[in-house]
């Protein structure tokens, strides 16, 4: 059997290697560790992901692929806050408020219905709603305390139209909503805090997809 987390520790997450990368066009960046994560993600998971729709999010924890995040991260190492009965970690919480204020301006109310996940809530989630509705335990963004459901967020929603148009510029993405490979139906309330970097690459990979979602909703 193949030892997939010794391989991926070697070849396919290594971070000094990230840091280095001064490629400018985040379209090309990481490049060659997107094929790797690509390859890992075929013979692990068995499914095929073009490497242009992966990236690393400020943690250098892959975006757009199946993930088991909590056989590598430490989250301990992090600073939290508390936040709407939930917590994040300090820069996605700074992320959140900036975005919230942003939002309030212009009528879009930004709240948290849910954040982090421990794995036990992740198996009732999943045990409860099934695996269309919910990853994983150990796949889920919620446990990365970077990820936010928020509430009255629908897909004919102005507040969804608001998100589309601008929290990338916040760093935030709607981690489930494009995604090819996910099985999770698509979640216009879900969104992942990756940092600016990363929520750039996400818009320009995603662009098209995009504008068509901002046009439908501007015409409801």
């Amino acid at each position: 059997m193949k030892n997939y987390k010794h391989i991926l520790l070697l070849f396919l997450l290594p971070y000094s290697l990230i840091a280095q990368d001064s490629t400018k066009d985040p379209l090309q960046k990481y490049w060659k560790l997107r094929v790797n994560l690509s390859t890992y993600v075929a013979q692990k998971e068995g499914i095929d992901i073009d490497p242009k729709y992966i990236y690393y999010d400020f943690m250098n924890l892959p975006i757009g692929i199946p993930f088991n995040y909590l056989e590598y991260i430490r989250l301990d190492k992090y600073q939290y806050v508390d936040v709407d009965n939930d917590k994040l970690i300090l820069p996605a919480y700074q992320a959140y408020i900036d975005m919230k204020k942003a939002g309030s301006i212009h009528n879009a109310i930004i709240n948290i219905k849910s954040s982090y996940r421990n794995k036990s809530t992740q198996v009732y989630m999943m045990n409860k709603y099934g695996d269309q509705h919910a990853e994983k335990p150990g796949y889920s963004e919620h446990h990365l305390l970077t990820t936010i459901d928020i509430r009255y967020c629908g897909e004919n929603t102005k507040l969804f139209l608001w998100l589309l148009t601008h929290a990338h510029e916040y760093g935030w993405i709607p981690s489930y909503y494009f995604r090819k490979d996910s099985q999770i139906r698509k979640e216009a309330w879900h969104w992942r805090f990756v940092g600016k970097d990363a929520a750039q690459w996400y818009r320009s990979t995603w662009e098209n997809e995009y504008k068509a979602e901002i046009i439908r909703l501007e015409h409801i």
